[in-house]
Order: C-alpha cells, then sequence, then structure tokens
C-alpha cells in the first residue's frame, strides 16, 4: 500500500517542479524572450567541447522533465524523499548559471556549475538502493538515468567552466601551460567519474554516456592541440571502458544465476520462503 504524501513531500514535489521548469525554460526562452545570449563562445579554451556536442541537453531536459513527472506522482515513496531536495538543488543551480551567463556575468558561472554538479552527485548517490533494501530498480524511475546525464555532462563542464575564465595568468586557457593543466583537469575528472560508474548501481550508464560523450567529441575536433584531444580520448576510453566492464560482468552474473524452475518466482527461490509458505 502507498503512503500518503505528507505536507513536506508536496513541498518538495513543488519545489522540484520549479526548480526543472526553470532548467528548461531559462536557457531556451530566456535568448528568445529578452534577446540574450550566454556568450559561452566568447569563453573557448582548448578542451571545450565543439558547438554540436551542446546537443546533448536536448536529452537531458527531456528526460529530467520526465523524471520530475514521475516524482510528482509519488512524493511519498523513500528513494524519492532521499534525492528529492538534492535534484531540486541542481536543477534550480543550472538554472542560476544561464541566468549568470545571461546577464553578462559568466565569470562567476566558473563557481555556480561547480556546485550544480555537485548537487546532482548527490542525488545520483541517494538514488541508489541503501544496504538491506529489496525494492526494484524500477522502483526509482527514470530519475537514476536522467540524474546520471546531468552529472556526467556538468562534471565535466565544470573543468572546461573554471579554465574558460582564466584570461589572465600562467595558467590562461591561451597559454601553454594553462593546455596543459586543462587537458590534465579534464583526464582527472574522468577519473573520479569511472570511480562513480563503477560504484554506483543504477544510472551508470548514463554517466558514462554523458561525459563519455563531451571526452569523445572534444578527442575528435581537429581544432584542438594534439595533447588535449589524446587526453580527451584517453578520459573517455576510461569512463566508458568502466561501464562497459561492468555491464558485462552484470551480464554474466545474470547468465550465472540461471532461469528458475518451472512456475517458480524470485521470492520462492529464496531460502526458506517455500516452507514457510506451507506454514501459513
Amino acid at each position: 500500500m502507498t503512503e500518503s504524501p505528507t505536507s513536506s513531500d508536496r513541498l518538495r514535489a513543488t519545489v522540484l517542479g520549479a526548480s526543472t521548469a526553470a532548467l528548461v525554460l531559462v536557457p531556451t526562452l530566456g535568448p528568445v524572450l529578452a534577446g540574450t545570449e550566454e556568450g559561452a563562445d566568447d569563453f573557448d579554451t582548448d578542451i571545450t567541447p565543439p558547438s554540436y556536442a551542446f546537443a546533448i541537453w536536448g536529452p537531458i531536459f527531456a528526460s529530467s522533465a520526465a523524471g520530475t513527472i514521475q516524482h510528482l506522482t509519488r512524493p511519498a515513496d523513500p528513494v524519492n524523499r532521499r534525492h528529492g531536495w538534492w535534484l531540486a538543488g541542481a536543477h534550480a543551480t543550472n538554472a542560476l548559471w544561464s541566468l549568470a551567463a545571461q546577464s553578462g556575468r559568466f565569470r562567476y558561472t566558473a563557481a555556480i556549475l561547480p556546485v550544480a554538479a555537485g548537487l546532482a552527485a548527490q542525488a545520483h548517490r541517494r538514488l541508489q538502493p541503501e544496504r538491506g533494501e529489496d525494492v526494484p530498480a524500477r522502483a526509482a524511475g527514470i530519475a537514476p538515468h536522467s540524474t546520471g546525464l546531468l552529472l556526467g555532462w556538468t562534471a565535466v563542464a565544470s573543468v572546461v567552466n573554471v579554465f574558460a575564465v582564466r584570461r589572465r595568468g600562467r595558467l590562461a586557457a591561451t597559454t601553454r601551460t594553462g593546455r596543459s593543466a586543462a587537458a590534465g583537469a579534464v583526464l582527472a575528472a574522468a577519473g573520479v567519474l569511472s570511480a562513480a560508474v563503477a560504484a554506483e548501481k543504477r544510472g551508470y550508464v548514463a554517466i558514462a554516456a554523458a561525459s563519455g560523450w563531451a571526452l569523445t567529441t572534444s578527442a575528435l575536433n581537429p581544432e584542438r592541440t594534439v595533447r588535449t584531444r589524446r587526453a580527451n580520448a584517453l578520459g573517455a576510453a576510461l569512463v566508458i571502458g568502466t561501464a562497459a566492464v561492468k555491464l558485462a560482468r552484470a551480464r554474466a552474473a545474470r547468465e550465472d544465476e540461471g532461469p528458475g524452475p518451472a512456475g517458480s518466482t524470485e521470492e520462492s527461490r529464496r531460502p526458506g520462503r517455500a516452507n514457510a509458505g506451507r506454514l501459513l
């Protein structure tokens, strides 16, 4: 029996709905209604993905909206209570990034986007099953995957953003030292994301897909230096390879388990379940 939503559940669902609307509408309608631009093209770096790579925001927006709708229909679910506020924060902070960029305050975006990525990481972690929790993965809905896409992209974008606003000094995006540092930072981010992919049980493919897309498109960009392209290629191989190995192991584990006896269920195959049923 589904638990009835509390006032806190309704508040959380309302805030998540509003933040998701802002996530989608601020960057899409702002330039149309106010004639503004985020201006990211003016802050290009050697690690910035090519313009076509940003099309990934389409799937991120669509899946985030779908995940929020699912949340609104079941706000009292334990998994939604665990992650809802964190995800609302991630969506709101991404919208704040767009507002800052559109208002000519791009220099502040380097401090905003890492916060958004951190909030998305917390939301994704809290979407994972708790120890001893016997709940099917479908109970979490699409949220682990939509949040994984958001996390994978914004984690890489945060690194890009930090170097994009550095226009002076040794680590400026136009210097050789700056380009080398940026390539190393991207590779380090790929290592962190690979660890997240290896650790998570839900939505890890989405993390690998989004971050792998950012890294692969940069690796294929002929306008970048060879060192940067190699670093991105290595990072993409690390993230995608980790997900591929994990998927292969999961498939092998399922094949080893094999199908149960005809007419049996997962519950009846557990030790003691069949006998317990006979005693009742």
